[in-house]
């Protein structure tokens, strides 16, 4: 992909100033950012717009990313009340950071949005959608209420592996199958009685709320004394990273996706057939690796991976992102998972993904769908049998 800034770099070459080129990014990227972001996104003539899953399926102006901080910057202004149909566009975003990747400025219209929700938020404008969320997260530390059973597994080794909600709720035995595959590359994982990690009621605009989940999480990680963290959800990965840490959370312990975790130390495994590669928005954007799961299959001997039209840092969302589309509009979700959901079946009947939210989103709009280590369980299983 063309870097963002080739158009400006062409057009001071043409005039005789390529010297300058350094000197006017610099400026770009250093003073024209600061306290009103949120301004320049709402008077942008929407460059974005083309990557935006919610702009491409609902078409509205409104729903935009530049629309989104129009309205974003109306009720920060006081010049729009945050009732529920003034504030519906701030949830209109599925969390996927694809506007960054365009805008010139690298703004994210999520981040941008975000201190709007809380503002929101604080002032008593809660969707009765994320009530229950809220109070879920509060008596249980669980996004879909009172959990059930952990993970199965050992309670001491040296990988500590966690599933993440979705997992937990809807795919039970995606995390079994992910310590197989990790006990088969010779490794002890164990698990704990896991929380939440709170991104959902970070993405709602419940930031009070988020801290307490992380602090809690992040002491159930680091009472484990992990010195290696590996987890299936690529949300939770970022929370971990990234949120805990500006918000003063420490964990302790070395923490991976379970994809980056994989890449490198898996070999000699042989497959058939063909599947196409689903990129997930937090694993290719907000944590930086558009390449891991190519990598992986890349030496899977037999194995056709087929990329899709938009794939890597361009990759489009599953439309289950964001915490706030598929509560407050599941016909959105739906329209934006079927987009994406068809443009994969062009290249292969079978979706891999490496996260169980893109995996149930698929699988909930008609899609084959498998996360990388369903398939690398499969492959194994048949690499012993043959044996």
């Amino acid at each position: 992909m063309p870097g963002k800034w080739d158009w400006l770099k062409d057009e001071l070459r043409a005039s005789g100033l390529a010297g300058a080129a350094p000197l006017v990014l610099r400026f770009i990227s250093g003073r024209l950012r600061g306290p009103d972001d949120l301004l320049k996104c709402a008077l942008c003539p929407n460059m974005c717009r083309h990557a935006c899953p919610v702009s491409i399926v609902d078409g509205s102006e409104t729903t935009s990313p530049a629309g989104k901080a129009r309205v974003a910057l109306l009720i920060r202004e006081g010049r729009l009340k945050p009732t529920r149909e003034n504030a519906s566009p701030l949830y209109a975003c599925l969390s996927c950071n694809a506007c960054s990747v365009w805008c010139p400025f690298g703004f994210s219209v999520t981040d941008l949005l975000r201190p709007v929700r809380e503002k929101a938020a604080d002032g008593g404008m809660v969707f009765e959608e994320f009530k229950e969320v809220f109070k879920n997260l509060e008596e249980h530390g669980y996004v879909y209420g009172k959990p059930g059973d952990r993970i199965q597994g050992a309670h001491s080794g040296d990988v500590l592996y966690l599933g993440g909600c979705t997992l937990r709720e809807k795919y039970p035995g995606l995390g079994a199958k992910a310590t197989r595959v990790l006990e088969r590359l010779g490794y002890q994982p164990f698990s704990i009685d896991e929380a939440c990690c709170g991104i959902p009621a970070y993405n709602l605009g419940n930031t009070s709320l988020f801290k307490k989940l992380a602090m809690d999480q992040a002491g159930r990680i680091n009472s484990s004394r992990a010195k290696t963290v590996v987890a299936s959800c690529p949300s939770c990965v970022y929370a971990y990273r990234v949120l805990y840490p500006e918000h003063g959370v420490k964990i302790k312990p070395e923490v991976y996706h379970m994809a980056e975790f994989l890449e490198g130390r898996v070999s000699g495994l042989k497959g058939r057939g063909r599947v196409v590669l689903h990129d997930p928005c937090k694993l290719a954007l907000n944590l930086g690796r558009p390449q891991v799961l190519r990598s992986i299959l890349s030496g899977v001997e037999g194995l056709e991976a087929r990329e899709p039209r938009r794939s890597g840092r361009e990759t489009f969302c599953c439309g289950y992102g964001g915490s706030a589309v598929p509560r407050l509009n599941s016909e959105l979700a739906h329209r934006v998972a079927l987009e994406r959901g068809r443009e994969l079946a062009e290249e292969a009947e079978t979706i891999v993904t490496a996260c169980p939210t893109c995996k149930l989103a698929f699988e909930s709009n008609g899609f084959k769908a498998l996360d990388i280590v369903e398939l690398l369980n499969s492959l194994m299983e048949e690499g012993e049998c043959s044996r």
